[in-house]
């Protein structure tokens, strides 16, 4: 587990006097190990399967509750759904050198610009579950593919609303623990 903060001693003036007293930090958010892709999962899926899936995936977030964290413009949202094809199928691929060169705080950087807790990871975690329905993603390749973007979704957290840390969503429970968020749609 990574860490996005280190424990610490801060100071804390007390209400009374020049005294300062040192209290430890909490942690803010512990990441999981992301497991690796596998060659075969990119071999049994192929890069088609790997940008139709994304495409899906963000064509229903798009029409979600959470619709409104990407572009309404139809030329950005395009593009912004083929920058991340790109990365999912280079990762696949084994040529993305993202945990070397980049690793967590660079993914969760570069959402920054939008507000992402654990809701929205909830919302996007469902909406992949019926993504890889409607595709039809091999069932030989979905565990492996749904233990890397199910850990990978922690990442991004970038606007806490809990204390606790993000529950984890293992594939044989996700479809019943994330129900609730299936289907969230805008306005609603």
């Amino acid at each position: 587990m990574v860490k996005t903060t280190h424990p610490k001693s801060v100071e804390k003036p007390q209400q009374h006097g020049n005294e300062s007293c040192r209290e430890d930090a909490m942690f803010d958010l512990a990441f999981p190990s992301i497991p690796s892709l596998s060659p075969s999962l990119f071999a049994v899926v192929g890069e088609a399967s790997l940008r139709g899936l994304v495409r899906r995936h963000h064509e229903r977030l798009r029409n979600s509750s959470i619709g409104h964290l990407f572009p309404s413009d139809q030329d950005r949202f395009t593009a912004v759904v083929e920058q991340i094809a790109n990365f999912i199928v280079k990762t696949a691929a084994g040529l993305s050198t993202f945990g070397q060169s980049h690793g967590h705080l660079w993914l969760r950087a570069q959402h920054l610009p939008i507000t992402i807790d654990e809701t929205a990871r909830n919302v996007w975690l469902a909406e992949m579950l019926c993504a890889l329905d409607d595709v039809g993603f091999p069932d030989e390749a979905r565990l492996e593919y749904w233990n890397w973007v199910e850990a990978l979704s922690i990442l991004v957290i970038n606007r806490r609303t809990m204390i606790t840390q993000p529950r984890r969503y293992p594939l044989a429970e996700a479809s019943i623990a994330l129900s609730p968020f299936m289907h969230a749609r805008r306005g609603r």
